[in-house]
């Protein structure tokens, strides 16, 4: 083998391989980054970081341009809220599995109920039909999710925005950002008309909380998604439900409309706004289980 032989050969397998990380390169600018899986997802907490939304791509349109339209109707009467957690199978291992709802369950929920009739709506909008603004749609459904957890934003919003409708995600403060959800993933959840309330900022027990530790969960965990997101947060979510006459008090005094719970029921203008019901969702419920729910209000008390 000659000298000049085997530089050529060097010299083409060198711009072989140049050519081949530019067009990486490019792939990556026009596609983006890829998504994870959302193996990292814990109840209660989203203990690492991922490779999702890192805060590097453009900021997407808030929430004044939603895709979804404004919901018109006449209705104004009650209306079931479901309640859900993550969105993706678990493990053998995954603890308190059954807040984990395999993503191919939740799609045929969706597509059942929407086939029933059902439309999804936010918190907000109820409120406004329950007080003289406009109405609901027939048979309306909120479809909320408690925590903030990867599989929102990758699973539940393409779901929920092939069937035209909003989720209602009850953030907690200290899963935003590093190890959470970005406040581009965030923004990415509002632009597609998704209603951003508070689920304080550390998920602690709010009945054993002092005084001062209450109004700051409360108080600084609205300031925040209010001031970061733009949104209103009107209302709130109880960490694992758990409220009394002082909590209660509390939440109507840092400002918030109302609040859910997680027990069982549908939601009316009769109810105390600050103890509005939930239908919990397990993940071994089938979306025929889930619809008869929808219909009858009945389902298992708690969550986290």
């Amino acid at each position: 083998m000659s000298g000049g032989s085997a530089a050529a050969r060097q010299r083409r397998l060198t711009i072989i391989v140049a050519a081949l990380v530019v067009a990486a390169i490019a792939l990556v600018l026009v596609t983006g980054p890829l998504e994870g899986d959302g193996s990292n997802e814990e109840v209660g907490s989203v203990a690492t970081s991922t490779a999702v939304g890192t805060g590097t791509a453009a900021t997407p349109e808030r929430a004044t341009t939603s895709e979804l339209k404004p919901a018109t109707g006449d209705y104004r009467g009650p209306v079931p809220i479901l309640m859900y957690h993550v969105i993706k199978a678990p493990t053998a291992s995954t603890p308190m599995a059954e807040l984990w709802t395999p993503a191919e369950t939740f799609k045929a929920t969706i597509e059942l109920l929407k086939k029933e009739g059902y439309n999804g709506v936010t918190l907000d909008q109820v409120w406004e039909a329950w007080n003289g603004g406009p109405g609901l749609p027939d048979k309306p459904l909120v479809i909320s999710f408690d925590d903030g957890y990867l599989s929102h934003t990758v699973t539940a919003r393409p779901i929920l925005q092939a069937a035209g409708w909003p989720g209602v995600l009850n953030l907690e403060g200290k899963n935003i950002g590093k190890g959470g959800l970005t406040t581009t993933q965030v923004e990415g959840l509002i632009a597609a008309g998704w209603e951003i309330d508070s689920h304080t900022l550390t998920h602690p027990d709010l009945t054993a909380s002092d005084d001062a530790s209450l109004k700051t969960e409360l108080v600084d965990s609205r300031k925040l998604l209010q001031e970061k997101f733009n949104v209103p947060a009107n209302f709130f979510c109880y960490p694992a439900g758990k409220n009394d006459a002082r909590v209660r008090a509390a939440v109507k005094a840092a400002g918030y409309k109302g609040a859910t719970t997680v027990e069982p029921g549908v939601a009316s203008k009769s109810d105390n706004p600050y103890e509005l019901p939930r239908i919990r969702v397990n993940g071994t419920d089938s979306a025929a289980t889930v619809a008869g729910r929808v219909r009858s209000g009945a389902g298992v008390s708690g969550g986290y």
